[in-house]
């Protein structure tokens, strides 16, 4: 209960789906949603105002091939209802995962980036934590370059650039600049410039200093690139 308690603090959110095994329903969940159903703020502080819908949603086999898909289904259920109860305002969507039953957190996490959810993971609480609600930012970053490419077919094009980089930097080279990168692509300054500034906002590479700049790929460049999401 916890969990649930530091994710409606940390979020405010107006709806809530919580996920559980089925044969575990009947304990905290049932409970959790009681709560959630008529919020008060002595339990969920002042955020409890604005908790408008809360639902259970069980998964029949937490053990099961068939796991992910299921929670994948389930996670589309949540967006359609969420999205008709906001009435035409986009909503944005967490998904929280903490010490579940089975293959449901990996199931979760995997569903969120399909989704294009942000992921959290919440733990409980112990004194020498600082905090209860983190949110992971690999998988979230990972989820915000997938939406910008799906977002248009034209910036898997900036892609390339990146892919030049690396390629350099498996070569062996270490002052990488853009103009060598401008070079390496046989395109002009300006276009790789402008590449450049937008690959560095989505993290996927870094520049350090203002002018012969020294570009460097992050690991999160890395991994798009290996996961061929430029194919």
């Amino acid at each position: 209960m916890t969990n649930l308690v530091d994710s409606v603090e940390e979020y405010g959110p107006h709806f809530v789906y919580l996920l559980c095994a089925e044969y575990h329903a009947e304990g905290k969940p049932n409970y959790a949603i009681m709560e959630l159903k008529q919020p008060k703020e002595r339990t969920f502080g002042k955020q409890a105002k604005d908790i408008e819908h809360a639902e259970l949603i069980t998964i029949p086999d937490v053990w099961n091939q068939n796991t992910m898909m299921s929670v994948f289904e389930a996670f589309s259920e949540i967006k359609s209802d969420a999205t008709d109860r906001a009435g035409g305002v986009e909503p944005e969507f967490f998904a929280g995962l903490s010490d579940a039953a089975g293959l449901l957190s990996p199931s979760v996490a995997f569903a969120a980036v399909l989704h294009d959810m942000k992921t959290y993971f919440t733990r409980g609480r112990r004194t020498y934590y600082d905090e209860f609600v983190l949110e992971i930012d690999n998988l979230n970053n990972f989820t915000v370059v997938k939406s910008w490419i799906q977002a248009n077919k034209r910036h898997k094009d900036n892609l390339k650039y990146l892919i030049a980089l690396i390629e350099l930097e498996e070569s062996g080279e270490e002052n990488i600049t853009p103009t060598l990168l401008s070079d390496k692509v046989s395109t002009v300054k300006r276009t790789v410039d402008k590449a450049i500034l937008t690959l560095e906002k989505l993290g996927l590479i870094h520049a350090e200093g203002l002018r012969g700049r020294k570009l460097t790929s992050t690991d999160l460049g890395r991994l798009i690139i290996r996961m061929k999401m430029a194919d």
